[in-house]
Order: C-alpha cells, then structure tokens, then sequence
C-alpha cells in the first residue's frame, strides 16, 4: 500500500519520536499514548513508524514534544517579500460606493 520510501520517512519519524519521549520528556510509552489519546498499542506503531496512524495523533505529538514547527515548515510554501506582497495586492478588494 505505501512505498518504500514513504515506509522509510515513517521509521525516521518513530525513531525521533521515541527519542524525544526518552532524552526530552523522560515518560513511558504508557504516559504518552495517555498524552497523545491513543491506545499503548497506537503509540508503539506510531514509534514503529506505522504510516496507517492518523496524522492528527502524530500533530498531537508533536505538539508535546515541541516539534510543532518542524511540521509546519515541512507543508510551508516560502515565499520572497515581493512575492508576498503581490499576493496580498491581488486579494485587496476595493469597496465602492453606492450612488
């Protein structure tokens, strides 16, 4: 069902995870599946790298983890200031009057 690939970024994403909750957070997988509101079994496929888990547990987690950020920047488009500023002149509308 998913590629190789996509199996390999989740494996990463499980092993940063648990290394977090280890080095950051000192808590047992059992605390933190109670933090995230997943099941014990939830949380170990989710540090196993499972991709079928909903990506709202792992925003969860990295909300309690303080990675929120890096998630962020990931489906970020940057943009130049020129570029943004283009962007905002063209959803400018202009209100007219009635006559």
């Amino acid at each position: 069902m998913f590629s190789d690939d996509i199996i390999d970024v989740c494996k990463q994403i499980g092993m940063s995870l648990q290394s977090l909750r280890v080095n950051r957070l000192n808590e047992t997988q059992e605390v933190m599946a109670d933090r995230v509101g997943v099941s014990r079994t939830t949380y170990i496929r989710m540090e196993k790298g499972d991709p079928s888990v909903k990506i709202g547990y792992w925003l969860e987690a990295a909300k309690i983890t303080r990675t929120t950020e890096q998630w962020h920047k990931l489906f970020s488009i940057e943009s130049s200031l020129f570029e943004q500023f283009d962007q905002q002149k063209k959803s400018r509308k202009r209100v007219r009057r009635s006559s």
